[in-house]
């Protein structure tokens, strides 16, 4: 069976080297002025504290794993040689462990990202400005567009107003005239039929008397004739 300390210094090992490389990125994404850069560095510094905090764990269980090997030497199987390269392999990754908190709350690392912030902030405050400014005057044209909208339907709904007016105006006057037609017609008609009748009687006069007398009856009838004509036009 495979000691347990080996196998646990082998995952120490591991994470402090994913550590350190984390670590080098997360150095090297200082200078960034990204979100994308600030972002990122988040992330690394997530990986890293995720690391160190288990590689920490992974040396405390290495340290007892040596202390129960020197309380009780007779039971293991380990020479000194070997004891004192597990001690000097803990005291590497503890050195290792706190050069990376170290690093981590490195007051130049930290001044850089905080100028970057800042600077990301102020650029993004006025870049937000901008854009209130221009949504501002794009609402401002769009309600003074609606404004001149309102005032063009007005004037298009008067306007219709009007019309509507006129053409009530105009149906009642050919109503009117219509009627005006209607009387006319009824009036000439009843002429008609009055003519008519005249005529017929006129006619019978005509077979009972002679020539000489018939034309004065003719001159007669005409004479009423205009003269009930004229009254009617004159009425």
């Amino acid at each position: 069976m495979e000691d347990p300390f080996l196998i646990v210094k082998r995952d120490t090992e591991r994470s402090i080297s994913e550590m350190n490389g984390n670590l080098e990125r997360w150095k090297k994404l200082a200078s960034g002025t990204s979100s994308v850069a600030k972002q990122e560095r988040a992330a690394v510094k997530g990986r890293i504290i995720s690391a160190l905090e288990s590689t920490e764990g992974d040396i405390l269980d290495l340290q007892e794993a040596v202390t129960s090997i020197e309380q009780d030497r007779h039971r293991f199987n380990i020479t000194d040689d070997e004891l004192r390269n597990r001690k000097t392999f803990i005291k590497m990754a503890e050195d290792q462990c706190g050069t990376v908190r170290s690093a981590l709350s490195n007051p130049q690392y930290s001044s850089v990202v905080n100028m970057n912030i800042d600077r990301y902030t102020a650029a993004q405050q006025a870049n937000n400005r901008s854009n209130e400014v221009f949504i501002e005057n794009t609402m401002a044209q769009q309600q003074q567009i609606m404004r001149d909208q309102d005032e063009q339907l007005n004037i298009v709904g008067q306007s219709i107003g009007r019309l509507k007016q006129i053409g009530t105006a105009i149906g009642d006057e050919v109503e009117d005239q219509n009627q005006l037609l209607d009387d006319f017609y009824s009036d000439m008609g009843q002429t008609e039929r009055r003519m008519q009748s005249v005529q017929k009687k006129v006619d019978k006069i005509l077979e009972k008397v002679d020539s000489k007398k018939q034309n004065l009856i003719i001159g007669i009838l005409l004479i009423i004739m205009i003269v009930v004509v004229i009254l009617f036009f004159s009425t």
